[in-house]
């Protein structure tokens, strides 16, 4: 068959591989950016469809419009509305979870060859998003703190990319945060040189410590922001948004059309619901108990079990820790040889670099897993590396 191009250069396979073993039995998988399904709220959600097609009948079930569900749109306004800075509903689309809104960014703003930046590492999925539009992705050095501005300066005295990728809190893969200094000093720097960021923030609600930033939204006027619902409620019910200028809205809505027509209307519709009918607040408590005494227990089982061999970070939000194993060279390789026969995968660090560096990191998900299965995942993980060091 005659694939598009870009098709055949891509990585995937591997770890496509690695992905379809958390099925298989006795597996315990670390490799997936999984909320914790015994969490959803399926009784409420339940009961918010039932209400939907109770009280909106027929029209639920028809096209509908491109921008989203009006309702549902003007409640997620009244939530990211702050300060003298007002959003109005021609800068707000609903997308079909904020990966599409990864792709919606990519289709209307990439040209082949054009330079985007993204966090060194970054997230996968939007490598993935941009991969068919074949751009020249430039990885920003950052540390703990996020994004180094004065190696973001240094780059953009020599380069004029088209936007700048960035997961603020809790970032996926590393769950670090973006400290408030970086941030202004972001904001600085973008600003001298009119760069466009892409702020993506499907974890900013996952917060364990007391730290709270403003967004990059509400610090800088030339912002894409990405939200979603996918980690508060269900990735199944495909709703997350795009806040933007009106004009990129509007194009935004036209690529869509071409896409899908409009996102799921029942689903947006039930949402509405929820949000406006349900314990939101005390259902996102809910999660930060849960997810921050599962990361508590993967952190001290590292410690207790791998000692000096594995270096690992303490998130203070989302989803995942990023863990370096020392005295290896290459994780997938790790992965492959020896944690694989443990029993146990997580997603090599190579993965979350687009010009595929050789890494001996990994990314190690919390929020799915009992403590139980993170404890013994972690045995495994100890067991596997013991076996290394012995051949």
């Amino acid at each position: 068959m005659r694939y598009a191009s870009w098709i055949n250069e891509s990585k995937e396979s591997f770890l496509g591989e690695i992905l379809k073993t958390a099925n298989y039995e006795d597996v315990i998988s670390f490799a997936g950016g999984l909320p914790a399904q015994e969490l959803f709220p399926k009784d409420e959600l339940k009961d918010c469809f039932n209400q939907v097609f109770d009280e909106d009948g027929p029209i639920a079930l028809q096209y509908a419009e491109a921008l989203g569900y009006d309702p549902l749109r003007a409640w997620i306004l009244e939530q990211i509305n702050v300060g003298s800075k007002t959003i109005t509903m021609e800068d707000l689309i609903v997308t079909t979870g904020s990966q599409q809104g990864l792709s919606l960014v990519a289709q209307t703003f990439i040209d082949p060859g054009d330079m985007l930046l993204v966090e060194s590492p970054t997230y996968l999925g939007a490598l993935q998003a941009f991969q068919s539009l074949k751009p020249k992705v430039l990885m920003v050095p950052s540390d703990q703190d996020g994004i180094i501005p004065e190696d973001l300066e240094e780059i953009l005295k020599r380069h004029k990319p088209k936007f700048l990728y960035v997961i603020p809190n809790y970032q996926n893969p590393t769950g670090r945060i973006m400290s408030l200094q970086r941030r202004k000093d972001l904001v600085r720097v973008a600003d001298k040189y009119n760069l466009l960021i892409l702020e993506d923030n499907p974890y900013g609600q996952l917060r364990y410590e007391d730290e709270k930033y403003p967004n990059l939204m509400d610090m800088y006027d030339n912002v894409i922001y990405l939200g979603s619902f996918s980690k508060i409620l269900s990735p199944g019910l495909r709703v997350g948004y795009v806040v933007a200028k009106k004009e990129i809205i509007s194009h935004m809505a036209m690529v869509k059309e071409g896409m899908d027509l409009f996102s799921n209307s029942l689903a947006q519709r039930a949402v509405y619901k929820y949000v406006t009918g349900k314990p939101l607040l005390e259902h996102i408590v809910k999660l930060r108990k849960v997810y921050k005494a599962r990361r508590d227990v993967m952190i001290d089982a590292f410690n207790k079990y791998t000692g000096d061999w594995v270096e690992i970070n303490r998130p203070k939000g989302g989803l995942f820790v990023w863990a370096k194993i020392n005295e290896i060279q290459d994780s997938a390789v790790f992965l492959a040889q020896w944690a694989q026969k443990e029993k146990v995968i997580f997603v090599p660090g190579t993965f979350f670099y687009p010009d595929g560096r050789i890494s001996n990191e990994m990314r190690i998900n919390f929020s799915c897993s009992s403590p139980e299965d993170i404890e013994e995942g972690v045995k495994r993980i100890a067991r596997a590396l013991s076996k290394v060091k012995s051949n």
